[in-house]
């Protein structure tokens, strides 16, 4: 037996209930999730996530006003389908999601759809008006097929409407018994020890850039590698060794290994002054707290931490999960009803949601996801203004040493810069190679990368 559930917000859920146990599966607009026959729960992330997020928001409202939720369609084929001529029609996010529906050419009805990210195809089939209700049609059989498991096909029972569904349907099963607020305290304090020790390690750092078109489709891709060398107090000297794959010519690997030099030089003679002014701008911002009458760490500060996560968030459904082979405990947070903001870091904040990845033995963030649920505008919209649907995701890995450093960021975002409308990014970054070194200004100096001996043709 099946159960389906829809909410015209773009919330979706599927209960199977089997002879050897019952399966479970659910996505709004924040998160997706499923719950396997034994219990275990696991947050979709990647393409999995953005094709169950994007069918909800597809199905749950039919398929209208999609272009108000950032997807895009286009009409991929004409094929035969369920014994009819229909049409292939793609739906895409320009966060990655692609999902394919055929609708019949004649009938004018949804046939089939698949997600290759899920490994799913479903079959509609015996489209017919429901009894008392010839106006409202529904498939009366579905064929599903899905990697790993097998087919299923099912009848139509019953179908109710306007049952006025609450949002916490579509939310994970929650633990009661876990404390989030008291554990982000804790994950602030190791956040702020983890960006101080990537200053002690140089690694490698692999950009990829993509240009889409208008219909989400890659039209040109940019790979490039990086050795970096953060400086405390200054920030990253990146020496670019390849691009596309393919290594630096010896002409310019000469000139860059020259650049990197000079910049590694600038970096110590510009740390001490920058920390100078770090610490002055940081009194300056206490001072004024103090003057409001403000506690430590309140107001005042535009940089984003925890802390902000803290005060502008609201924390649902905390849970136990198996991530990357640890034991996590998972989240999602989102903008918190009624919070005025007080600086830009609490605004940008206050129009995220998402899910958060913690490590609860270490206490260490190993994923972030947030997209912005209302646009943000910078200089009052007259600067710039990232439109909703911008998405980021970042994740830390453990090191040998036990220390915590970033593994992965990407970000997907669509804004407007001064007069310029339409400027994409779609970018992500894998950071990897780590080589513990100092970088402290003033008690060591670091050596320029060696240069490679000329050879002559």
């Amino acid at each position: 037996m099946a159960r389906t559930q829809l909410k015209t917000t773009g919330a979706l859920r599927a209960d199977l209930i089997l002879a050897d146990g019952e399966r479970d599966a659910a996505a709004n607009a924040r998160t997706a999730w499923t719950r396997t026959r034994e219990g275990q729960l696991q947050t979709l992330t990647g393409g999995e996530a953005f094709g169950a997020r994007l069918q909800a928001t597809l199905e749950a409202a039919w398929f209208t006003d999609y272009k108000k939720q950032k997807v895009l369609a286009r009409t991929a084929a004409r094929e035969e389908t369920g014994g009819e001529p229909a049409y292939l029609v793609e739906f895409t996010t320009r966060a990655g999601a692609r999902l394919r529906y055929w609708f019949g050419a004649t009938s004018k009805v949804v046939l089939q759809m698949s997600d290759e990210a899920r490994g799913l195809r479903v079959r509609f089939m015996d489209w017919r008006a429901q009894t008392g209700s010839p106006l409202l049609t529904e498939p009366h059989r579905l064929e599903v097929e899905r990697e790993g498991d097998a087919p299923l096909t099912l009848a139509l029972r019953e179908a109710r409407y306007n049952t006025g569904l609450a949002d916490s349907l579509f939310e994970p099963p929650s633990d009661s018994t876990l404390d989030i607020p008291a554990l982000l305290r804790e994950l602030s304090k190791n956040q702020d020890a983890d960006d101080k020790r990537i200053n002690d390690y140089t690694f490698t750092q692999k950009v990829t850039e993509r240009e889409l078109n208008d219909r989400g489709e890659l039209k040109k891709e940019k790979v490039s590698v990086y050795e970096v060398y953060p400086v405390a107090d200054y920030g990253w000297v990146r020496k670019l060794v390849s691009e596309n794959g393919v290594p630096l010519p010896p002409e310019r690997t000469a000139k860059e290994e020259k650049r990197v030099g000079e910049e590694l030089e600038k970096a110590e003679r510009e740390a001490p002054k920058n920390r100078e002014k770090r610490e002055q701008k940081r009194a300056e911002r206490k001072a004024k707290r103090k003057a409001k009458g403000e506690g430590e760490g309140e107001g005042g500060d535009d940089d984003v931490n925890i802390s902000t996560f803290l005060r502008a968030c609201e924390f649902v459904s905390p849970r136990r999960e198996r991530f990357r082979d640890r034991d996590v405990i998972v989240f999602d947070f989102r903008p918190r009803a009624g919070f005025r903001p007080s600086n830009t870091g609490e605004s940008i904040v206050s129009k995220l949601s998402g899910v958060i990845w913690v490590d609860p033995a270490e206490r260490q963030v190993t994923r972030l996801e947030a997209r912005l649920v209302d646009s943000f505008k910078v200089g009052g919209g007259l600067l710039a203004s990232i439109k909703s649907g911008s998405a980021f995701v970042f994740e830390q890995t453990r090191l040998a040493d036990g220390v915590w450093l970033p593994r992965f960021a990407q970000v997907n975002a669509s804004a407007r810069v001064m007069l310029f409308a339409g400027l994409s990014i779609n970018q992500t970054e894998e950071y990897g190679d780590y080589k513990r070194f100092s970088t402290k200004t003033g008690e060591e100096k670091l050596d320029r990368p060696k240069e490679k001996p000329e050879t002559k043709p």
